[in-house]
């Protein structure tokens, strides 16, 4: 379902720590985690009063040039705020609001570069009142520092579209990219994941297109990726009628012109717990190997009869016509993970980044996960944060504490760049760091 603007599902306080120690009761020790801790840079300090949701991208034309977005608060409304570093993420500036918005019901930013070095955001703005909401796209020709009135990349009509995700095809720096985004659509007649392209660079956008009519309202969450040779995929979420989650992939190789049927990767209980007071729910993510046929997706799995919490992994080799059984990343009973995302670096390393919730301490650590070259096989996670952080202190929306449905992560040669909300100022702020 869309996220309410304020008015949200609300557990009762510390449901999880009690339920997930009655399942544990003697579990496994700890996994052994890198004692090298990047530094943490606040990337938000400015004059809203919240901010959750960030995603990030580098510009390939410039490595020290990243561009953030995420939600802002503006009291009980929501806007769309873009941040630039020029110094490889030590310093960050912002210039407010997106063009052209005006604080209601927004969010669920998604950012990316051209070859050509132009940034793009995108998000929805929506009508909190009548629970409608288009999907622009914004465009940045000096790395943040300043924005293109935007243009519609997604009409919702009389519904809402939602959680949109983009991608690009960086292809040739001399002609004009295409630019790929999956959203999801609802209250109107067709819902479910829809998917747009522009082949202009931006300028216009062709009519949405369904990618899973069969499983139509039960898809959710989708997350795009294009890969080399023209290859695109999406992967998004589908409710089983047995109450399961079944984590599921389309793919095209030309371009997005068409898809191949769906294919099931992996079959989940849910993805998290409740978390009492606390609302972050999680979602699938996805990238595509720069080199290759390669494409990656991830999801976390949680089993409530055993108290188990796992990181799981998908690959193709082949532009995602087919895919490998799920990997566990990451199994544990003293930690409950939450919203993976995916980065590659240059030399195919696959980085997972993701919340630690520590159970037993009820905080939570972003934690980093590096694959070997060109395989999915990990080694132990390195700690992100410098000090950990207590999620009941993330933005007070009425009902719950709203921490966010997403992070972001984001790779520069073979320097990754986690980015996340964080409470450890004693509100909700977006921090990032580089390992290198």
């Amino acid at each position: 379902m869309p996220d309410p603007v304020v008015p949200r599902r609300a557990f009762v306080a510390g449901s999880v720590i009690g339920a997930v120690h009655m399942a544990v009761g003697g579990s496994a020790g700890t996994v052994p985690v890198s004692p090298v801790v990047p530094a943490n840079v606040q990337v938000t300090s400015d004059r809203f009063a919240a901010h959750i949701e960030p995603c990030l991208a580098v510009n390939p034309r410039c490595r020290d040039n990243l561009l953030a977005a995420c939600r802002v608060f503006e009291g009980p409304l929501i806007g769309i705020a873009a941040y630039a570093s020029f110094d490889g993420g030590g310093t960050w500036s912002c210039t407010g609001l997106l063009p052209g918005l005006v604080a209601d019901s927004d969010g669920n930013a998604s950012v990316a570069f051209d070859a050509r070095g132009r940034g793009f955001v995108c998000g929805v703005v929506a009508d909190g009142a009548t629970r409608r909401g288009d999907v622009p796209l914004w465009v940045t020709g000096d790395g943040g520092r300043s924005f293109q009135p935007p243009v519609i990349a997604i009409a919702g009509g009389g519904g809402l579209t939602d959680h949109p995700s983009l991608a690009i095809d960086h292809g040739s720096a001399s002609s004009p990219p295409r630019l790929y985004m999956a959203a999801r659509l609802y209250g109107t007649a067709d819902d479910g994941v829809v998917f747009v392209r522009s082949r202009d660079g931006g300028r216009s956008f062709e009519q949405p297109r369904h990618l899973d009519p069969d499983a139509g309202a039960q898809a959710a969450s989708p997350v795009a990726a294009a890969g080399a040779d023209g290859s695109v995929c999406v992967a998004y979420l589908v409710a089983a009628a047995s109450g399961d989650l079944i984590l599921r992939a389309v793919s095209s190789t030309d371009r997005g012109r068409s898809f191949g049927a769906p294919i099931a990767l992996a079959r989940i209980g849910s993805m998290a717990p409740g978390l009492g007071t606390v609302t972050a729910k999680s979602g699938p993510a996805i990238v595509a190997v720069p080199r290759g046929g390669g494409v990656v997706a991830a999801v976390t799995g949680w089993d409530g009869a055993t108290g188990t919490s796992q990181i799981l992994l998908c690959a193709s080799a082949d532009h995602g016509r087919s895919w490998s059984a799920p990997l566990a990343v990451a199994t544990s009973q003293q930690t409950v993970y939450l919203q993976p995302q995916l980065a590659v670096d240059e030399l195919g390393r696959i980085a997972v980044s993701v919340y630690a919730l520590s159970i037993a301490r009820a905080r939570i650590d972003v934690m980093l996960y590096l694959s070997e070259p060109g395989r999915p096989a990990f080694g132990p996670p390195r700690r992100v944060t410098t000090q950990s952080f207590d999620p009941t202190q993330a933005v007070n929306t009425g009902r719950t504490r709203w921490l966010g449905n997403y992070q972001g992560v984001a790779t520069s040669g073979t320097a990754i760049h986690p980015i996340w909300t964080d409470t450890r100022t004693g509100d909700t702020q977006i921090f990032t760091a580089t390992l290198r």
